[in-house]
This record gives C-alpha cells, structure tokens and sequence, in this order.
C-alpha cells in the first residue's frame, strides 16, 4: 500500500520504521535487545543493525545497567536503549510518525468498508496507547470475518505486532449492550478513535 511504502522508503527499511515507532511512541521508556525484538516483531540481527544506526545518529541511548539493580548475581553490565528527546530532529520525527499513523487508519477504515456493512468502527487498545487492553479494534456490521482476518494480518506485518479485533453483528451488539457485559462496559469507558459511527442515534458511543 502507497502508505506504507513511503514511510518504508523515507525510512530506509521496516525495521527502522517500527524502531522509530516504538521509540518516539514511548519517550520515557527504555528498552534491552530481546524485549524490542518481541515487540516489533523482527529478527535479532536487524534489529542490532538497526539499532547501531539509531544510536549513531542520536535519536537512541544506550543505558549500561548494574545487574544489581535487578538482584541479579551476574557481573555483566545490562544494556538498555531509550530514546533522545535532545536530538534535533526527534520532533520532527514523531510529527511525521504521527501524520504516517493518522494516514494508515485512514487505509484501514476504507479497506475494512469494503468487505461489508459497517455501522460502528473504533481504534482502541494500542491505537491509543492502552497497552494490555484486551481488544484494539472493534467492528459492528456484517463483514467477512475470514478477509477481515486476512487484512488485519497485512497490518501486524506493518506494526510489527498482534491486534486484537472484535467483530459484532448489530444484533449481538444490541444484545450485549442491553445486558452492558463486562467487555463492553469497558469498552465504552476507555479512550478511542471513532472512524465510524451509524449506530442508531440512542446507543451512539462517540468518542
């Protein structure tokens, strides 16, 4: 997808992009080899690489951390990366990163359009910096099940990680909200990016 391709050739590669992402995305946090790796999905080596570039042109540090800090009886220093608020261009980094975002949830909702009859359609979860929570998309129509699948799919390759997705018919979403279950009683309270919103007017959500 156009989107995609052009954060990936003004980036250098997808590694980098969702190095980039994971770094600007969380500012304060700092992060070891492994842990990035699991996170984004991708390959130790490139992620080494990839890192080593960062660091090189100041947009990461490296942090050597006593293993004492941690209990640990190890005598070797743990390395950790976290990112550099003071490097010129982080800024302008994370604008662009967030207008690149912005752009694929707009893909996303026009691909999703196509495969059925949406009346309700929000990013949550991740999207909105709700780590842990236990769904990142909910759907609310008749749409296929199987190439929705297939396309959410296509967008953990691109942000390197597992989106969690409900799917709801109208009826089982009426269903549910009369009953207000647990899951959607939740659902209502956090934080959310409303793309799509045709819900008859007294169970409108909003944002």
């Amino acid at each position: 997808m156009q989107t995609r391709a052009s954060l990936e050739h003004i980036f250098g590669s997808k590694v980098r992009v969702r190095l980039l992402k994971l770094f600007l995305e969380h500012p304060e946090e700092r992060f070891y080899v492994r842990e990035i790796t699991r996170r984004i999905r991708s390959h130790i080596h490139s992620v080494r690489r990839e890192l080593a570039n960062l660091c090189r042109v100041g947009l990461i540090n490296v942090q050597a951390i006593s293993p004492q800090t941690f209990g640990r009886t190890s005598r070797t220093n743990r390395k950790f990366y976290v990112a550099n608020p003071e490097c010129v261009i982080f800024a302008e980094l994370r604008a662009l990163l967030i207008k690149g975002q912005h752009f694929l949830q707009d893909e996303l909702k026009r691909e999703l359009t196509k495969m059925g009859s949406i009346r309700y359609l929000a990013l949550t979860g991740f999207f909105v910096h709700l780590e842990g929570f236990p769904t990142d998309l909910v759907v609310v129509g008749r749409v296929s099940k199987e190439k929705c699948a297939r396309l959410i799919q296509e967008y953990e390759e691109e942000f390197g990680r597992t989106i969690n997705y409900t799917i709801l018919s109208l009826k089982e979403f009426m269903d549910r909200k009369s009953l207000m279950d647990r899951f959607l009683y939740n659902f209502f309270e956090a934080e959310k990016i409303v793309l799509i919103d045709s819900l008859p007017a007294p169970v409108r959500i909003g944002v």
